[in-house]
């Protein structure tokens, strides 16, 4: 009886994620496939090894990072900008999708807007941003892009 209890309420559950996930935020029409290569800018500040008379402690490498982080089932997406130095984000600009709904559009600006004050002088290593301006959706595609900087950051070290 427990069981079938359990997995009533787990088809119910799964069952309503998947309406309102759509409508949830940061919903929008499917994008162009594209797979730019992400570009990174190293710092002008960043020394050659041995210039230092401290040894660095840095885990990923400084520099401006660009990355699309995309989410949901559409999928929709945002071009993630993020400046690193000494593993720690001093800047970051969020572009939404261009060919977003007036909706999806909305939530994707407000997120952008949000985020600044969210991620800004924090260490990127194990950052990880939630429902920001109502936006649950968009934080997942932030996360995304999060996770391709710090891959791409740690190569250059």
């Amino acid at each position: 009886m427990t069981s079938r209890i359990a997995t009533r309420a787990v088809a119910a559950a799964a069952a309503s994620l998947a309406v309102i996930a759509p409508v949830a935020g940061c919903a929008s029409s499917p994008p162009t496939p594209s797979a730019s290569r992400p570009s990174t800018t190293p710092d002008a500040n960043s020394g050659s090894p041995g210039t230092s008379t401290e040894p660095s402690r840095s885990e990923y490498a400084d520099g401006t990072y660009t990355v699309r982080g995309v989410y949901g089932g559409a999928p929709s997406y945002m071009a993630i900008t993020l400046t690193l130095a000494d593993d720690t984000i001093t800047d970051v600009t969020v572009e939404p999708m261009p060919e977003n709904n007036d909706t999806s559009r909305g939530y994707q600006e407000r997120f952008a807007a949000a985020v600044p004050d969210e991620v800004i002088g924090k260490p990127i290593a194990d950052l990880t941003v939630g429902k920001l301006a109502g936006a649950s959706g968009c934080a997942d595609g932030f996360n995304d892009a999060l996770t391709k900087i710090r891959d791409q950051a740690s190569e250059g070290q």
